[in-house]
């Protein structure tokens, strides 16, 4: 008879975390070969599908993945099937988990539901557990007794802690048969879950708030291109989703990378699959980086600067990426057709509201599409996390309820809650709380006024008259904060998201305390607490908003161009009519059968296929033309397909406006009637 064994990757119902369980499928496929029918395994995403499936036919080992957006979830349903079946073993796996053995045994000490905990990389090491499970016929307290080291196993006997050696990382790849082409994820394409794929594995930075700057991922190990190349075909054949994500660290920054582009471009102009493309993200290497982003149609071109500041670069170890290089992809991308994608970490090591601000500024200014700033999350398995750094920078940390997280699950006839807690560092020695608010608030801006090229009109206007963007913000950002001229409802937001931001609590424990009241879980069900307040209130910005967004944009772009004595009636005559023809092209953008018509004197038809980079004043036309604002049928059915995704509640569309990373192809086609 098969040994019936699980692999969970779970999600809690409405997080964005929605890829196909990718992770769990690698080690599970390279089980299945080793032991082929001598075990029977199944894979889950869904805790729906989970509960049903353990309820009616637990298995005899039960394996779960441990991500800083699961963990709590995982460990709620290990601990209550280790209490109805004291028998099944409990098996997790994953990266949050802390790096020096005494948090790892105090980890595992608090959590004695786990049986056994795999570190690092997990298909070989799964195997031999297995091996040494099966030989001593599953009796986990015999293992344990004989106090047996298994590479890359950790467990709990006696009160000791006991530690395998670590493998070396797999180098032969290709040994893992893939659990795509051998249908262990064909499950997952009937869903709302986005294809995820690896080209290789490590990465040869050594970034300490980033669990993979461990030196013992600094080699690069890939998989075959025949491999590769099979694995896209068929995904391409099954996958609902128009996406197609990567989980590697660093792809187009190798020779191969582009190989492989042009094989996905070839996909695309026989399937129009993906239509988008996520995981560009090489550091290093800028021409080949560029070289990828213009093959493959619908790419994001990732630079992940976190910091343009020196001494915070030093702090974090990020002195061997090339800022210079990443600066450069960033400002040709739009050359490609890629929609570039910049990140910046707020309160860093050595961080200050001057560095922040300056780092977003000079991204900006460079064209990077879309500057996004994350909050400094402790990952366990980060040098940034251990006490040594703690006390070096003087970070201080807040905790709060990781969003969407906040669920009712029922097992065994028992309803549970299981919210996952971030740790978030709010201050340090050079950046105090207050002033971490306030970063907090100017990043809302840019995702308003600035990400995803919602005002790109107006703002390639302001860059013909030599007009900084980054100072275009600050004037909007100092608008908002005084409260000048800006509308109520703006300014509720704002209060709103700040009121939100600070739900933090100064210890774990004071939160978990808190999440034992009723009346609190009630809030986080209803919404009125734990949203990822930046994503959701800029979502409500961009589709609820949109009027107010123009209006507040359009009037300080006339009085930076009054202050810089470049505001003429030709001016301001032309920003009257952009005004018009940018809000008719994105308000109310999810209306698919809405349409207008505007008369306009400038040519903007022209002016839009020259990407509004030309002086407008040469295309007036004094007879004038009129303009139809529409959705075609192919729009209609990608907002479609969005809105069945991810609904519309205010965090689905924030999920919605965060993972469609070409939003322009929402906005209205224009056409001269």
């Amino acid at each position: 008879m098969s040994l019936s064994i699980s692999f969970s990757d779970l999600l809690h119902t409405g997080h964005s975390c929605n890829t196909i369980p990718y992770g769990i499928a690698m080690v599970a496929s390279y089980a299945v070969k080793v032991f082929q029918t001598s075990i029977n395994v199944e894979l889950f995403k869904y805790p729906t599908s989970f509960i049903n499936y353990i309820e009616s036919c637990p298995p005899a080992i039960a394996c779960f993945s441990n991500y800083i957006w699961n963990s709590n979830l995982s460990y709620g349903f290990a601990e209550r099937i280790k209490t109805k079946f004291p028998d099944i073993i409990i098996i997790f796996g994953g990266p949050n988990y802390p790096l020096n053995s005494k948090e790892q045994e105090a980890f595992l000490k608090n959590r004695p539901a786990i049986d056994f905990y795999v570190f690092r990389d997990a298909e070989q090491a799964f195997v031999e557990l297995l091996e040494v499970i099966i030989q001593n016929d599953l009796d986990v307290e015999r293992i344990k007794k004989s106090k047996k080291k298994i590479h890359n196993c950790h467990y709990i006997t006696d009160d000791a802690f006991v530690c395998g050696e670590l493998l070396p990382c797999q180098s032969n790849l290709d040994d893992i048969p893939s659990p795509y082409l051998t249908g262990l994820c064909d499950k997952f394409f009937n869903s709302e879950l986005v294809p995820l794929l690896q080209v290789s594995r490590g990465c040869p930075f050594s970034c300490t708030y980033c669990q993979n700057g461990h030196e013992y991922f600094n080699k690069i190990h890939s998989f075959s291109n025949e491999r590769i190349f099979n694995e896209i075909d068929y995904i391409a054949s099954r996958a609902n989703m128009p996406n197609l994500m990567l989980a590697d660290s660093n792809f187009g920054m190798y020779k191969n990378d582009i190989t492989i582009c042009n094989y996905i471009r070839k996909l695309q102009d026989r399937l129009d699959w993906p239509r988008y493309f996520i995981g560009i993200d090489g550091k290093n290497n800028k021409q080949r980086v560029l070289q990828a982003a213009s093959i493959v149609k619908g790419s994001q071109l990732d630079a992940a600067i976190q910091s343009t500041n020196s001494e915070v670069l030093k702090n974090i170890k990020r002195k061997n990426v090339s800022f210079d290089q990443m600066i450069q992809v960033a400002i040709q991308s739009e050359e490609t057709g890629s929609n570039s994608f910049s990140e910046v970490i707020l309160c860093l090591p050595g961080d200050t509201i001057q560095a922040h601000h300056e780092s977003n500024a000079v991204l900006i200014d460079a064209g990077i599409n879309v500057v996004r700033s994350h909050q400094f999350i402790m990952l366990p398995a980060s040098e940034s996390a251990q006490e040594k750094d703690r006390k070096q920078y003087g970070m201080g940390t807040r905790f709060r309820v990781t969003p969407k997280t906040v669920n009712p699950y029922k097992l065994f006839g028992e309803t549970f809650y299981a919210p996952e807690i971030d740790e978030i560092c709010v201050e340090n020695k050079t950046m105090s709380y207050s002033e971490y608010l306030g970063c907090r608030l100017f990043n809302l801006t840019i995702e308003i006024f600035y990400n995803n090229g919602v005002l790109k009109e107006l703002i390639h206007y302001l860059k013909l008259h030599r007009i900084k963007i980054s100072a275009f913000l600050f004037s909007i950002h100092k608008k908002i904060r005084e409260k000048s001229d800006i509308s109520h409802a703006t300014s509720s937001l704002y209060q709103n998201f700040l009121k939100e931001t600070n739900e933090l609590w100064k210890s774990r424990e004071a939160l978990i305390q808190e999440l034992s009241k009723p009346e609190v879980i009630s809030q986080y069900l209803s919404c009125e607490m734990g949203n990822n307040e930046q994503l959701v209130y800029r979502a409500l910005f961009f589709f609820k908003q949109m009027n107010d967004l123009h209006h507040i944009a359009f009037s300080v772009a006339l009085e930076i161009l009054e202050e810089n004595k470049l505001l003429t009636d030709n001016t301001k005559y032309y920003l009257k009519e952009l005004f018009v023809f940018s809000l008719a092209k994105k308000d109310d953008i999810l209306s698919i059968n809405k349409s207008s018509t505007h008369f306009f004197h400038y040519n903007f038809l022209l002016l839009f296929e020259n990407n509004f980079e030309i002086e407008p004043d040469s295309h007036y036309l004094d007879e004038g033309i009129e303009v139809m604002f529409f959705h075609d049928d192919k729009q209609k059915k990608l907002i479609s397909d969005y809105i069945d995704v991810y609904g519309l509640t205010n965090f689905g569309l924030g999920t919605m406006l965060s993972n469609a990373s070409h939003i322009n192809s929402f906005y209205r086609k224009i056409k001269i009637i």
